[in-house]
């Protein structure tokens, strides 16, 4: 794949060299430099400055021009990786939704990931292009989920925006990603999250478990201290280093991964695991992200 040189805000993706990734080729914009979700696990928050305090990308509406004529044809621009295109910020800034409008009428497939409901604003724009949406739910239960993900929108609101964008004919994917040992994990807990995503016209799961970080691992402890010792067990002095995070041993990833697909299953779903080497437990044909469905 040759290397596209010059261009200012539009990225190709960098899986940080993990053996474990297996997303298709694309490229990544983020319209705002961190995020307002202060979610517990984040990644991002360990290397981008300020993380906890979104900001637009200077002159990204011009500098997307200038890449977007540079990109080949049919590319798939995800949005986003390091931040959530519908940040607190875009509410009033409009940024994502003008970024998507150009991006769409130059005939560019678009995968949306987010956590937030205000996706749903943007359904006349999306509705248009060849576009996939990827949800982040991980518990129907608002009160964990405010522990979790404090800024970030309820599942209930999540759940309900699910529901419009299918009705609006737009593929959603559900993200249970993050899956934490003692937080998250229960299969029933999984099962209710499952069910009520199906019935709201989710396609396709994609899960993960949790991959440490020393500072996102800290704030889980101080958040669920009676899991600390547990956490720390399972992560630092059982789990494995791979690519700079801290991941759960094989054995144990691997009986969450399989809790995940059988459910998923049950409920007529695809599904896909994210960086665990667990490519086998893939419903065929269909990638990781969520974004075979933008070729249709």
């Amino acid at each position: 794949m040759v290397r596209i040189r010059g261009l200012r805000v539009i990225r190709e993706f960098d899986p940080w060299g993990s053996p474990l990734c297996t997303c298709p080729h694309k490229f990544t914009l983020n319209p705002y430099t961190g995020c307002g979700h202060h979610c517990l696990y984040c990644y991002a928050r360990s290397y981008i400055r300020d993380f906890d305090k979104p900001r637009p990308k200077n002159r990204l509406l011009i500098n997307l021009l200038h890449d977007l004529d540079r990109l080949p044809k049919n590319a798939l621009i995800s949005m986003s990786e390091s931040s959530d295109p519908y940040t607190p910020p875009e509410h009033r800034l409009r940024l994502t939704r003008k970024a998507l409008s150009l991006i769409i009428s130059k005939r560019f497939r678009v995968l949306i990931i987010t956590k937030s409901d205000l996706v749903t604003r943007d359904a006349d724009v999306l509705s248009k292009g060849r576009v996939a949406v990827a949800i982040t739910i991980t518990t129907v239960d608002d009160s964990l989920a405010r522990k979790l993900e404090p800024e970030a929108p309820s599942p209930t609101n999540r759940i309900e925006a699910i529901r419009r964008l299918s009705k609006s004919g737009i593929p959603v994917i559900v993200r249970l990603d993050p899956v934490i040992p003692f937080i998250n994990d229960d299969p029933l807990d999984v099962e209710e999250l499952i069910s009520e995503v199906a019935k709201a016209g989710v396609i396709q799961i994609s899960s993960s478990t949790y991959k440490a970080r020393l500072d996102s691992l800290k704030r889980l402890c101080s958040a669920f201290p009676s899991l600390k010792d547990k956490l720390i067990d399972l992560y630092l002095i059982r789990g494995v280093k791979i690519s700079g995070y801290y991941y759960l041993p094989y054995e144990v990833r691997l009986k969450y991964m399989l809790m995940v697909k059988e459910i998923s299953e049950k409920y007529g779903l695809a599904f896909t695991t994210c960086r665990e080497g667990f490519k086998f437990l893939n419903t065929p044909g269909i990638y990781c992200d969520g974004s075979t469905y933008t070729y249709i």
